[in-house]
């Protein structure tokens, strides 16, 4: 059984990682829209492959399901994405 303090480190990290997802989503759409205009080059449809990873990935951690080395990695992936100045 999960303890308080694990469901809200469970929350917090899962929250991390939406915050990681909806910021690459904003990005990918910017660029869909730009490559629409004609200013920019098409973003591929693999863009939202990655955000719908991202996706399930915060569920996953917000439900205390991710495998401690899984954890870590998409952690580290959110901070590497929000840390990126946006476009």
């Amino acid at each position: 059984m999960a303890t308080r303090a694990q469901r809200e480190r469970w929350r917090e990290e899962g929250a991390r990682l939406a915050q990681a997802a909806e910021r690459a989503r904003e990005e990918a759409r910017r660029g869909q829209a730009a490559g629409l205009a004609g200013i920019a080059p098409i973003v591929p449809v693999s863009r939202y492959i990655w955000v719908g990873l991202l996706d399930e990935l915060g569920w996953a951690a917000g439900r205390g399901e991710l495998p401690g080395g899984v954890r870590r990695l998409a952690l580290e992936m959110a901070e590497e994405i929000l840390a990126e100045p946006p476009d």
